[in-house]
């Protein structure tokens, strides 16, 4: 990370909050640090303009080390932050200044044996003692800074000894974490579309749970509170999801067939529903009755069932509505913190494996294809990773999805028999170890894959006119061959020109009508006499020969 990295940080939490929180007592320094405490309290509390919230800036001569204060009385969560801003982006916080820092919500939280008051307003004080009296209540202590480097050993020393004395209970949940947000953290959460936050309340009926090595609960829910919490959040049940809705499916038919016509037996057809959260809670009195119990889900997320509920929300306002109180629902809930991302994104695998998801569906899961989707973003162009995903932008010129970014990679690699797999099977491309990986990769060019799904479109459209003004060999060439053909054409024009942003595209297919066309001319030449089109250009062996040929 650097000082270009910070420059974005500033301009983007200036914009956020300078208007209404800038000091000008202060210097920019000094006004940056608590824009940013500011900044780190919304992003662990999360968007919303909930009204009960009480949120502070502390920072000033007597802060105590806090420089700003959180208390959500609805996520039962009080954040005390301390901030740090470097300009020049290195370094980490001091032990002097993290031991300020804990002094001071040692005071907050009344562990200090000193008279020395804590340092912040009196609505404040009286916000966090009075969260911190309800059951449930949870401390969050923030350490941020655009410096780069992580907490020292000697820093995270105190830090954790502090934890432990706040959660010294046996059997009892921690009371308090720590989270440090170092110059990278705040970066990517800026850079980074924020997800849905979504909260959902769970009435489960005879439940069960698992402690190790993650925390699951799962039982029986009324399909008609499925059905609601569709209503009440839509898609964004869905953002860790590997794909969206379907709109219409097989699928989608059997659940509404057994919701009118068997709702007592959906348990027993439906595979259910998984749900991961980055907290999970038990309600007043949950732990005491196993035939009902009531749950709250922290930043869910519904990674594996989302048909079911999609199409159990569709049935509000229908004549089968009433049918779904009579029908239930197996569901599964698993706590994923959200420092544990790659947990989350193999359990969301795993729990499609079992369902109607293609080879493509899993490439929303790496990390490659969300780069590309930021970097082809910034050449204004919209990249669609899931299916049955709707695009944003109504020009389709701007839109790429993944199968035929996939595709055009294909024809645009060297080895010409990925150009063959994407003509004999698509999926291969997802799914096949050898290939997936050396189309997709850390050195895949945004502009390169743009280019060539540019061409790969620009030949198709070409190939189509030759088809129809053609029959027989040269037809079914333009038909069957036209992977090979974008493959040689993007191999004459090369990699190094496909990524130079120097070159224009237009000048790099002047003669793109001209060069299709020689080459199905060629390719009909060799031909092999009576054989099928469509089996030759699915053969790397016989391809092969037919470029030997040619």
């Amino acid at each position: 990370m650097s000082q270009f990295h910070v420059s974005q940080i500033e301009t983007h939490v200036r914009d956020l909050y300078a208007a209404d929180h800038w000091d000008s007592n202060l210097d920019e320094t000094n006004n940056m640090s608590r824009l940013l405490a500011l900044h780190a309290v919304n992003l662990v509390l999360g968007a919303d303009e909930d009204a009960q919230r009480t949120i502070e800036i502390t920072d000033g001569g007597e802060d105590r080390g806090i420089d700003a204060v959180g208390v959500d009385p609805n996520a039962k969560l009080v954040v005390f932050v301390q901030s740090k801003w470097r300009r020049d982006g290195s370094g980490s916080m001091s032990l002097a200044d993290v031991l300020k820092f804990l002094d001071g919500v040692k005071a907050l939280l009344g562990m200090q044996t000193q008279d020395e008051p804590a340092h912040a307003s009196e609505q404040m004080r009286i916000a966090v003692r009075d969260l911190l009296k309800t059951p449930g209540a949870k401390i969050r202590l923030v350490t941020v800074t655009t410096a780069s480097d992580p907490l020292a050993e000697a820093v995270e020393t105190p830090v954790r000894e502090l934890l432990g004395q706040l959660n010294d209970l046996e059997d009892v949940e921690p009371l308090a974490e720590h989270t440090h947000l170092a110059q990278a953290n705040v970066f990517n959460a800026i850079a980074d579309a924020a997800k849905p936050a979504v909260d959902l309340e769970v009435q489960m009926l005879d439940w069960g749970r698992a402690a190790e090595p993650q925390k699951m609960f799962y039982g029986r829910v009324n399909a008609a509170d499925v059905a609601a919490w569709f209503a009440a959040h839509g898609t964004d049940l869905f953002a860790e999801n590997i794909r969206v809705v379907i709109p219409r499916s097989d699928i989608n038919d059997g659940i509404l067939r057994t919701v009118e016509g068997e709702p007592e037996n959906f348990a027993y057809y439906n595979n259910g529903i998984t749900i991961l959260a980055e907290a999970l809670e038990v309600g007043p009195g949950g732990l005491l009755n196993r035939d009902v119990g009531f749950f709250r889900l922290s930043g869910a997320s519904v990674v594996n069932g989302a048909q079911t509920v999609s199409t159990l929300g569709a049935v509000l306002g229908t004549d089968q509505e009433t049918q779904l109180g009579s029908a239930f629902v197996m569901v599964r809930c698993i706590e994923v913190p959200a420092n544990e991302e790659g947990l989350g994104r193999r359990i969301t695998r795993f729990a499609n494996t079992q369902n109607e998801v293609s080879s493509q569906d899993f490439a929303f899961l790496d990390a490659q294809q969300h780069r590309l989707a930021r970097e082809l973003q910034v050449l204004g162009l919209e990249y669609i990773l899931r299916s049955a995903e709707v695009p944003k932008s109504k020009d389709p010129g701007q839109v790429i999805e993944v199968r035929p970014a996939a595709v055009a990679l294909a024809c645009a690699s060297p080895n010409v028999g990925h150009a063959v797999v994407a003509k004999r099977e698509v999926s291969r491309l997802f799914s096949d170890p050898s290939i997936y990986p050396a189309l997709f990769n850390e050195q895949t060019d945004p502009l390169r894959l743009s280019r060539a799904v540019e061409i790969v479109r620009r030949v198709d459209a070409l190939l189509d006119d030759i088809e129809r003004d053609n029959d027989g060999i040269k037809a079914g060439i333009a038909v069957h061959g036209r992977r090979v053909i974008a493959h040689l054409i993007m191999r004459r024009i090369g990699d190094t020109a496909m990524k130079d942003p120097e070159k224009d595209l237009d000048d790099l297919i002047a003669d793109l009508e001209q060069e299709a066309t020689g080459h199905v001319d060629a390719l009909t030449a060799v031909f092999p006499a009576n054989a099928y089109p469509g089996n030759v250009f699915k053969n790397q062996t016989r391809v092969n020969e037919l470029l030997a040929a040619v």
